[in-house]
This record gives structure tokens, sequence and C-alpha cells, in this order.
């Protein structure tokens, strides 16, 4: 896949005239995609600072209660045990593989993700949001994302955890946009009741780059000014013809 904030890919088109071509160059946008599934290249227990994505997109992932302050692990489906039991995501197994990000036991904590390069809308998979009911949830994931380094908020949601059993495992996708800005950071902030969670895991992050609006100026010709190349090639052509 293209890579994110790349500079203008351009169509080389020509205008024929009666003394050669008048080449022009026309901009064309295309967004780009991203995903991690941390399906490739992860082991059980491994801390994870960063990962690149299928299109060159580098997440730095942290956790934390406001901030980042240490790193999240690779949990594995099936033991040896490092998230929360030896077979917990087996029901959802098809649908998130084999690995996910957790943020640990004991102390669980919130999750904070940035972009090296900018992006426009993120999808992620919550798994176990409904563990809160622990609590007397359900959940809710507070997702905000922002324009820097967790300072300025461009967009926030809250979105509720599924509701069942406790026992149950559950897989909860949200997405979120910058409402036409760029974003550079993500953050996912747990509570319910006025707690933290009790043990989350995220998978499946995607993302489409940001792409900013082209409002420069183009260096394709107006029609008027191709006009002007035809009309010069054929008043060169004709001197052509008289000095014969």
């Amino acid at each position: 896949m293209a890579n994110a904030l790349s500079a203008n890919k351009y169509v080389i088109g020509t205008v024929i005239t009666s003394v050669g071509l008048a080449v022009i160059n026309s901009p064309v946008q295309a967004a780009s995609m991203g995903v991690v599934d941390f399906e490739t290249g992860f082991t059980d227990g491994q801390l994870v600072n960063s990962v690149t994505a299928d299109n060159g997109n580098v997440l730095t992932f942290g956790i934390g209660d406001q901030a980042p302050t240490s790193l999240p692990e690779i949990a594995q489906i099936g033991g040896p045990l490092t998230a929360f039991s030896a077979s917990d995501g087996a029901t959802l197994q098809s649908e998130i593989g084999n690995f996910f990000l957790t943020d640990g036991l004991p102390g669980a904590s919130n999750y904070f993700i940035e972009f090296s390069q900018a992006v426009s809308e993120v999808s992620i998979d919550l798994l176990d949001l409904d563990a809160l009911s622990f609590n007397g949830g359900p959940g809710v994931a507070t997702v905000t994302v922002f324009s820097d380094s967790f300072s300025t908020v461009i967009n926030s949601e809250d979105f509720l955890g599924s509701t069942g059993p406790v026992s149950s495992e559950t897989l909860d996708t949200f997405s979120i946009s910058g409402n036409s800005n760029a974003i550079k950071s993500l953050s996912i902030v747990y509570s319910v009741n006025g707690r933290g969670d009790t043990g989350t895991g995220i998978d499946n992050i995607t993302f489409t780059q940001f792409e900013p609006s082209q409002g420069g100026s183009q260096s394709t010709p107006e029609p008027a000014s191709i006009l002007g190349l035809l009309a010069v090639g054929a008043v060169g052509a004709g001197s052509k013809l008289k000095r014969k």
C-alpha cells in the first residue's frame, strides 16, 4: 500500500501539437489504509513499545492512568497464562486470531497510541469491556483523539460495552474520526461507576491515513492554456511551410 502523507502522485498526460507534445501533470490522491493485528512476529508475554503497520505507519503504545507510563503486553490465546486466563479469547479466536494486546494484570490500565504519520479515522476491537460489570457495569470506553501528543483534543466519544454474564467474552468495536483534522494520538480510558477496568484487550487496529485537502496550485494547464499551446504550434508549423 502507498505510504501516508506522501507527495502527490502524478498521472502524465500529453497534448499533441503540430510541433510536439505538451506534458500535463495531474495530481491523483488515494487514501492509504493501515492495519495492526499483532498476528505476525509476536510472542506470548512480549512487551510492546512500537509496531509498524502494513503501510509503514509506526504506532507507539503505552498504558497508564492519565498518561502512558509503562508498556502493554502480547497475550496468546491458550496457555501459558499471561493475560486473564489460559482460555481467554478462545471463543473469539475466529475474529481476533491467536494474539491480542492487553494491559495485563494486576493493575489494569488505560491505553495510549501515537501515530508516526497522521491518520483521519481509527477503528479498534475492544475485548472484555463487559468485564467491568464486576464493578456494577456495563463499562464505558472513552475514546479521545488528539492533533498532537495527548494534548489538543479534536474529538472524543463514549462507547458502551456489551452486557451479559460476567463469565462471557465479548468483542466491541469502535470507530472514531478526527472530524477532518489530522489525528496524531489516541487514548482509550475505561470507567464504570468511577472505577477503572478489570483487565481488557485491544486488537485489529485499522486506520485511514490523513490526506490534506488539495488547495494549492496544480501544474495542469487550464483549457485556455492548452488552446494557446495548440495555437503556438500551428503558427510554428505555418512559418516552416513559408520558408520552404
